[in-house]
């Protein structure tokens, strides 16, 4: 009878455990290529497709803008079943010329979403171009909304075509390889409408004077962007956006200074204090220890404005004038200031921030 309880227990206690199926660990890896028709750095290259297999199941992710041929001398169509992709070119490559067809987030596996960048440089002669170009960009107001940059070369100031042209990643960085040698117009810009080519009104900064490739093979580019400036733009910061103080007593005892104690002075640079979107505060920086008192508690934002043009504002990019934006520093946190507070702030600005163009 006792051996008879034990073995029922022995069975209910089974039971009453409840397992879970696991799945396995995520995958985080990209989709890897098992096989193509052109490798990279191939020479004396004629197919007219680039068929890929991969190791999954893939998906495509706005091919047509993260898919691309550079120089775009054809355009692209993609053919996707299951593990492979066909990218076919539609018209026909250039005799004695170097391409790089790149996926960059274009191609992701289909459960997971994981993607990589992918480049392939080959050549329709027997050598390849082996000239690189590096560059760094940002955009000195940015958007809430974190934009793709793009850099193009062009072969003329007017042309709307590039001959080259490549993205920035998240961190501003960019490497591009395989060119030819010659003169070109880089432009760095914001593509907001999607259509490919650098509008009037779009964000962005160029080199007005052409570079010879070979020039810069061992310098770092470094693009500014900026809005376009234009007869009815209001944004630039004047002296008629200083904000009024209030006269009354109960509002002065509760006031502040913010003590701000820069590594560098230049009488060509202006310090402007925000509170918000107003201008609360705008002096030259003669001196490396700049005062500014009677400041209202809030939270601030501080600039400074290589002001080149002694017009007293910060001035973004001149097409018509073909002057790049004036350089602009933005103090990469908010300053909060109390009532009735003294606070001192050092500030170490970047030595690549306040550029001479």
């Amino acid at each position: 009878m006792v051996r008879w309880a034990f073995v029922m227990a022995l069975i209910l206690s089974a039971c009453a455990q409840v397992g879970t199926i696991s799945g396995g660990p995520a995958d985080e890896l990209a989709p890897q290529v098992l096989a193509q028709t052109i490798t990279d750095k191939q020479c004396n290259v004629r197919s007219t497709e680039q068929f890929l297999v991969f190791d999954e199941f893939i998906k495509l992710d706005q091919a047509q803008q993260r898919i691309t041929l550079m120089p775009a001398d054809s355009r692209l169509n993609y053919e996707l079943k299951g593990k492979t992709l066909r990218i076919r070119f539609l018209d026909a490559l250039q005799p004695q010329t170097t391409y790089t067809l790149m996926s960059n987030g274009g191609i992701k596996d289909l459960t997971e979403g994981n993607d990589s960048l992918m480049t392939w440089t080959f050549s329709t002669g027997p050598v390849l171009d082996s000239l690189q170009l590096f560059a760094d960009a940002k955009e000195l107001l940015p958007n809430a909304k974190t934009a793709t940059i793009n850099l193009g070369l062009y072969l003329s100031d007017t042309s709307r075509t590039a001959r080259y042209i490549g993205r920035f990643d998240q961190q501003g960085k960019l490497q591009l390889k395989g060119l030819k040698d010659g003169t070109y117009f880089p432009k760095a810009y914001i593509d907001d409408n999607q259509d490919g080519a650098c509008s009037t009104t779009e964000s962005q900064d160029q080199f007005f004077e052409p570079i010879q490739l070979s020039q810069v093979q061992n310098d770092t580019l470094c693009f500014f962007l900026s809005k376009p400036m234009n007869d009815k733009d209001s944004s630039a910061t004047n002296n008629k956006n200083i904000e009024k103080k209030s006269d009354s007593s109960a509002v002065k005892n509760q006031l502040s200074s913010l003590i701000v104690e820069l590594d560098t002075s230049s009488s060509s640079l202006l310090l402007e204090l925000y509170l918000g979107e107003v201008l609360s505060q705008q002096v030259r920086v003669e001196k490396q220890t700049i005062v500014l008192d009677s400041l209202q508690a809030g939270l601030y934002t501080l600039r400074i404005v290589s002001d080149q043009n002694n017009n007293q504002k910060w001035d973004p990019i001149d097409l018509q004038k073909q002057k790049r934006a004036e350089a602009l520093y933005i103090y990469p946190e908010k300053i909060k200031i109390r009532p009735n507070w003294e606070l001192s702030l050092p500030v170490n600005i970047p030595s690549n921030s306040l550029f001479t163009n």
